[in-house]
């Protein structure tokens, strides 16, 4: 299995189904879902589980879950956490399971909804065309339900609006819709607006107002370190690379610190092949780093770096990297493979 770039894990999945349809692959940005708060009888146990979900830290966090399972099987947000693991790992019968099961013992969350649209999509990426269609449908009808249930959640929203923009109207996609989507996230989150509607202006291939709502969204962005890289992915779509390098640079001096968007800058140097030193260095300043993200995981920054040194014939330093990874995520494929020689 072809390891997914770990800024790409989470964001590309509401849409796989439609990028199998369409053939094209596009870059998504959308917020990490709040942690549902656990059961007030145990809140030491679901902050270690919500240490280990943002550390990457999947094989410790299964254990836990599963061990508070064993004690109550009716905990919907045991559910939906092993659920989370599981997208990270790339589990996908695994995670629609245990949303699906989250769901049933509370259907009226928001964010079980949005999740189970999550893995749906990373179900279809794996699926046949038929089976992708399917799932593309589901994946609709979960994001549509998370914002009827919240129409405050803002990464409901922006899933359901990207999902809209990227998907063909066979799908129920269209931009007219997503226009609809992109009026109701502007006066809750102006940079979350501003990245909806320039992926819709993207959709109309009118790439200049594109540019400039990718720009504003960084202007009204309190720390615009993630939304210099979302330029960036824009610049490298349009094949402009010098400008992606400037705006990854942007991005870092915006905040040094910003562990996700180390990650997805160093993710498109890698995908565009420019400046790959500087790309390692960037994966392991966030693995050094004190915000790592559920929505970046950190098994999969050690596959990430376990490649390019592979790439560069250092197998000996592959090997821990990759060994790490297994470490942390014995289940996931990319790092049991690259593991096993």
């Amino acid at each position: 299995m072809e390891c997914i770039a770990p800024l790409q894990l989470l964001r590309r999945f509401l849409t796989i189904a439609a990028l199998l349809v369409c053939g094209r692959m596009v870059s998504l940005a959308m917020e990490p879902g709040r942690l549902v708060s656990a059961a007030a009888s145990s809140p030491g146990v679901y902050r270690s589980i919500r240490q280990d979900l943002n550390n990457g830290r999947a094989n410790d966090a299964i254990s836990l879950l599963r061990q508070e399972l064993s004690k109550n099987f009716t905990n919907a947000t045991a559910h939906n956490l092993l659920c989370r693991v599981y997208i990270q790992e790339e589990q996908w019968s695994d995670a629609e399971q245990e949303c699906s099961r989250a769901i049933e013992l509370d259907p009226n969350r928001s964010a079980y909804h949005q999740w189970l649209g999550r893995a749906y999509g990373g179900a279809a990426a794996h699926a046949s065309l038929v089976n992708a269609y399917s799932l593309a449908k589901k994946v609709h009808a979960e994001f549509e339900t998370a914002v009827r249930l919240d129409a405050k959640n803002l990464s409901a929203l922006s899933d359901l609006g990207e999902y809209l923009v990227d998907v063909p109207r066979i799908l129920g996609g269209g931009t007219t819709h997503a226009e609809q989507i992109a009026q109701q996230l502007k006066p809750l989150s102006a940079p979350r607006y501003h990245e909806l509607q320039a992926k819709i202006d993207e959709k109309k291939s009118d790439f200049t107002d594109a540019e400039q709502q990718w720009k504003l969204a960084i202007q009204t962005s309190p720390n615009p370190a993630e939304q210099w890289m979302n330029l960036a992915g824009f610049y490298a779509e349009r094949k402009n690379l010098a400008s992606m390098q400037q705006a990854i640079q942007s991005g870092i001096e915006a905040d040094p610190s910003n562990g996700e968007a180390l990650v997805q800058g160093a993710t498109l140097l890698i995908q565009k092949h420019q400046n790959l030193q500087q790309a390692q260095h960037m994966l392991r300043q966030y693995l050094a780093s004190r915000q790592q993200s559920e929505e970046a995981p950190v098994f999969q920054v050690y596959v990430q770096i376990g490649n390019l040194l592979a790439s560069r014939g250092e197998q000996a330093a592959a090997a821990q990297d990759y060994a790490a990874a297994h470490a942390l995520a014995s289940s996931y494929q990319p790092a049991r493979q690259a593991s096993r020689g």
